[in-house]
């Protein structure tokens, strides 16, 4: 526009007035808003995938690359194996060897019994009342004749293989 041009000239109504007309025979425009939000969305997705599905191919890779071929960097000809580094022992020291045999590896030793168990008699036919049993009895001691060691080896008469 000229400089003799001013706001709310006549030739600025004129022009304002023929943009109206021509833009009123236009349809509206679409919201390319959601169209657009989604379309992010969707490569937002598409590059968080690929860049897990790298990193699990990279760490796959440099775990079996490592599994196969590491022994082979490791071993040169004329290189004896490496001692272990000195310093504190990290395993708890084992035990002296029990005399006993039939002590737990543990090293706590197992209670005799004072006394052998006795049996319980039977329950009596003529009681009306609910049958009376032990929950729970012992084992029956072996043999005294027999050494500790064969003990050991003999399994528990109940038992079933």
């Amino acid at each position: 526009m000229t400089s003799e041009s001013r706001a709310g000239s006549p030739e600025e109504e004129i022009f304002r007035d023929a943009l109206h007309r021509t833009a009123d025979a236009l349809p509206p425009l679409p919201d390319l808003v959601p169209d657009a939000v989604r379309e992010g969305e969707r490569r937002r997705v598409r590059s968080r995938g690929l860049a897990v599905a790298g990193t699990f191919v990279a760490v796959t890779a440099v775990t079996l690359g490592l599994a196969l071929l590491g022994p082979l960097l490791r071993q040169t000809p004329g290189a004896e194996p490496a001692a272990p580094a000195p310093g504190p022992s990290i395993t708890r020291p084992t035990p002296a060897p029990s005399p006993d045999p039939t002590e737990p590896v543990t090293g706590m030793p197992i209670p005799a019994p004072s006394s052998p168990p006795t049996a319980t008699p039977p329950p009596s036919p003529s009681s009306s009342s609910s049958p009376s049993f032990p929950l729970w009895s012992p084992p029956p001691s072996p043999p005294s004749t027999t050494p500790p060691a064969a003990r050991t080896a003999t399994p528990h008469p109940g038992a079933t293989s």
